[in-house]
Formats: C-alpha cells, sequence, structure tokens
C-alpha cells in the first residue's frame, strides 16, 4: 500500500471531535449532569478539588458533615464554592437548542397519568420543579396550574413526596407544593363528611411544607401568616383532629415568630390541648406532639406544666424515654423535666416511679450530653428537691447499676450544675442502698469507673 493510499485510510479512522452542544439532539452531555443527582445543573459550582456539582447538591453534602468530595473521595481544604459560570452558560446554551418545555398544566397531567410509573412521574415533577426556580420566573404559572385543580395536582404531589425515586426529587414535590399551601388553608374550616378527603390531604400537605429542609423559611412564614390571619380555634381543632400531621403543623405555629403572643397563648390555653396530645402520643408516638408540648409549656409556664401533667403526661413520656429514638428521647427527658418543676408533676412522677426510674435510667448513659443533664435534673427534682419523693429514691436505688450510671455522668463532659446534682443523687442513692442492705449492687460491671 502506498503513502497515498494510507494517508487516506488514517483519515478515515481518524473522527472529527463531536461538539459539546449539538443543535437538534435531545441528548445532554454527561459533564451538564450533577455527579449526585444526576440532573442537568441549575447552578453548577466547583470546589478546590475541581469537581463541579449543583449548588443544592453538594450544599446538602456539605451540611451533613462531610468534608470529601464525593466524587474523588479526596479532603477537602476549603468548603467554599466557586460558581462555574463557563458550564452555567453552556448549560443554558444546550438548553435553547431543545425543543420548548411543556406548559405547566401539560406537565400536571402527565403527573396525574403516571400512577405506577416512578420515572414518569419524577420526570414531570423534575420538569415543574425547574419552573419554579427563581431564574425562570415561572413560578406564579406553576402554582396557578396547580391551584386551578387541587383535589387532584395535590395528591398526586403528595404520593410522589412519600415515596418518588430520589431524595431531590421529592424536595422538589414539596416545594411545588408550597407554592399553592395558601390555598390549602380554607379547607381547614369546611363541614361535612365529604369533606373529611379534602381535610386530610390539606393537612397532609401543610405538615410536608413546614417541615421541610428545602422549602424557604420565608415561605413558611407566609403560610404560618395565612394560617393565623383567619378563625384561629377551628383551624386549631382541625389540626388536633388530624393526629400527628396536624400536630407538626400546630408545632411550627407556636414556635414561630410569625403569631403574635396572643395567638400563641390562645392555642397552649386550649382546654383540650394536652388531652389530644397526650392521646395522639400514645397512638402514634409522635414525635411532634412531644415538640408540641414541649413549644405549648414554653409559651404558658406553669399553667402548661399543671395541665400537662393532668392530661396523663407521665407514663406516655416515660415510654417515650425509654423507647423512642434519641432525639425523641431527650425531649421527652426535657419535658418530664418540666414536670418535675411543679407539685402535681412532682407528685405524679412519684406515683409512676417504677416506670420512670426505670426509663430514665435506663436511657441516661444512652443520649447525649443534653439528654443526660436531663436525666440527671429530672432525678434530682424528683428524688432530692425539697426533700424529694420516698419511691423515687427507693426506685432509683433500685436500678440496675445506678451508682456506676452517675458516676459516669459525673466524670463526663457535663456542666457543674449537673455533676453537682449527680453527687448529691449519689449520696442519695448509696444512702437508700445501705438502708435496704444493697451497698453491695456498687459491686457491678462499672465498678472500673472511681469517684472522685
Amino acid at each position: 500500500m502506498d503513502a497515498a493510499v494510507a494517508g487516506q485510510h488514517a483519515r478515515r479512522r481518524i473522527r472529527p471531535p463531536e461538539p459539546l452542544v449539538m443543535a437538534g439532539s435531545p441528548s445532554t452531555p454527561a459533564a451538564f449532569r450533577c455527579p449526585i443527582s444526576l440532573e442537568v445543573m441549575r447552578s453548577p459550582v466547583s470546589l478546590p478539588t475541581g469537581a463541579t456539582y449543583d449548588r443544592a447538591s453538594i450544599q446538602r453534602w456539605l451540611d451533613t458533615g462531610h468534608r470529601t468530595c464525593p466524587a474523588t473521595r479526596l479532603p477537602l481544604a476549603s468548603t467554599d464554592l466557586v460558581p462555574n459560570l463557563l458550564l452555567r452558560r453552556l448549560i443554558h446554551l444546550h438548553a435553547a437548542t431543545l425543543p420548548p418545555s411543556p406548559s405547566p398544566e401539560v406537565v400536571l397531567s402527565q403527573l396525574a397519568a403516571a400512577d405506577g410509573e416512578p420515572a414518569a412521574a419524577e420526570k414531570a415533577v423534575r420538569s415543574l420543579a425547574a419552573k419554579i426556580a427563581p431564574e425562570k420566573g415561572k413560578r406564579a404559572s406553576v402554582a396557578s396550574a396547580v391551584a386551578a385543580d387541587l383535589d387532584s395536582a395535590v395528591p398526586a404531589l403528595l404520593s410522589f413526596a412519600k415515596g418518588g425515586a430520589g431524595a431531590d426529587a421529592r424536595v422538589d414535590a414539596v416545594r411545588i407544593l408550597a407554592t399553592v399551601a395558601p390555598e390549602l388553608v380554607p379547607y381547614l374550616t369546611g363541614d361535612g363528611t365529604e369533606k373529611r378527603g379534602r381535610v386530610r390531604m390539606a393537612v397532609e400537605a401543610l405538615a410536608a411544607v413546614l417541615s421541610a429542609d428545602g422549602v424557604g423559611e420565608d415561605t413558611k412564614e407566609g403560610l404560618i401568616a395565612a394560617l393565623v390571619a383567619g378563625d384561629l380555634g377551628p383551624i386549631v381543632n382541625t389540626l388536633i383532629a388530624a393526629g400527628a400531621n396536624g400536630v407538626m403543623v400546630l408545632e411550627a405555629i407556636l414556635t414561630s415568630p410569625v403569631p403574635d403572643a396572643d395567638a400563641r397563648t390562645a392555642i397552649a390555653d386550649r382546654s383540650e390541648l394536652f388531652p389530644d396530645l397526650v392521646r395522639i402520643l400514645k397512638d402514634a408516638a409522635s414525635p411532634a406532639a412531644i415538640r408540641c408540648m414541649a413549644a405549648a409549656v414554653q409559651v404558658r409556664g406553669r399553667p402548661a406544666r399543671s395541665s400537662m401533667v393532668r392530661a396523663g403526661a407521665i407514663p406516655a413520656l416515660a415510654l417515650a424515654v425509654a423507647a423512642a429514638p434519641t432525639a425523641v428521647a431527650e425531649s421527652a427527658l426535657g419535658l418530664l423535666v418540666e414536670a418535675a418543676r411543679c407539685t402535681d408533676g412532682k407528685a405524679a412522677i412519684g406515683a409512676d416511679a417504677a416506670e420512670v426510674a426505670a426509663a430514665v435510667m435506663g436511657r441516661m448513659i444512652r443520649v447525649g450530653p443534653a439528654g443526660r443533664e436531663f436525666a440527671v435534673a429530672v432525678l434530682w427534682l424528683s428524688c432530692c428537691a425539697g426533700g424529694g419523693d420516698r419511691r423515687m429514691r427507693e426506685a432509683v436505688a433500685s436500678a440496675p447499676e445506678a451508682v456506676g450510671k452517675l458516676l459516669v455522668v459525673m466524670q463526663g463532659d457535663c456542666s457543674p450544675s449537673t455533676s453537682r446534682m449527680a453527687g448529691e443523687l449519689l449520696r442519695a442513692v448509696r444512702m437508700e442502698q445501705e438502708r435496704k442492705g444493697l451497698a453491695a449492687a456498687y459491686d457491678s460491671r462499672t465498678i472500673h469507673v472511681m469517684p472522685y
């Protein structure tokens, strides 16, 4: 083969490089997709390692405590995010070559028709979420389309938010719900059996929006303003009757700076508030019920503590301390401290001394620092303060490894006041054990923990 023919064959084998963006091509270059969400980046930013991600995805990665690059696994010398303006420009140019996106009404019909097809539903949700991005300026049109058919659009979005394929897509579904959440407030005052389904749907959507990290605080405050603007009494009744989701909405109202003091006081003073919250806590083991009790106590103080105790909260809180996840158990311990500060609460704790002591001592070293301080405080208030309650001292002294656990707290990283209370508890427990001939109980698996 002569040189001329060989050169022709070589030129045939060498293909020209494909352009990064090809007009008329529906495919999206891989470089335009975020390595975390695998979606086209809306706001590409680069890490010091050189890897580029969508800002929302990498910010969530960093906010959860990671300090490595997800793609390279290299440690990050800095968490500064540098906008990748060139890549953003290329993505916009590529988007301009694609066919025009369907209207929000068409996308909502696609979402409704995608029942049982997660991929199609996710595509529709992503399309709507892209339209409500600030740079798109189509938030009002999406809100108008969803509001025009709330009874079908909201259930479809809620269904996807609970069972969508990806975490980012589920957040997008809630962000879309947030655009119409104020439109759902009138549903809370509806009457009649035929409207119960709409009430349940509205409460679930409001709870999803108010508890979502992906929804801005301004949006949440606007929704709470809409909730407290009308007749608050019927709305509170509806939220309580709705169970755990309604309590989540009520907690958001009580802890928000939007309602004035009179509105929060009116909620906390509701005669059936604590009985209903205790019922929900027992029926659904709802963390929101505990947080709502804590918010009401914060608003009203002593009257709320007494109401909580009279409603029978002590056994339910003891059960939550013993069996709930750590964060919920710590909140329950905090409420037990509030209960022990009043006479009725101390008496109620003494009446259930065995259950309360077993729950608190059993969980004392299986919670965080705040939880340990709450545990010591509730035991000190019920065993030592003002003479204490003999039934609680006996129950604590009989708890397995009581002395050792108190020593662990004392020698740990606790505040001076907690260390002092633990020391007084330790003396009270040793005296009770000696009185009952149980002093040998100190010879346990915690014998290696030496006292001061």
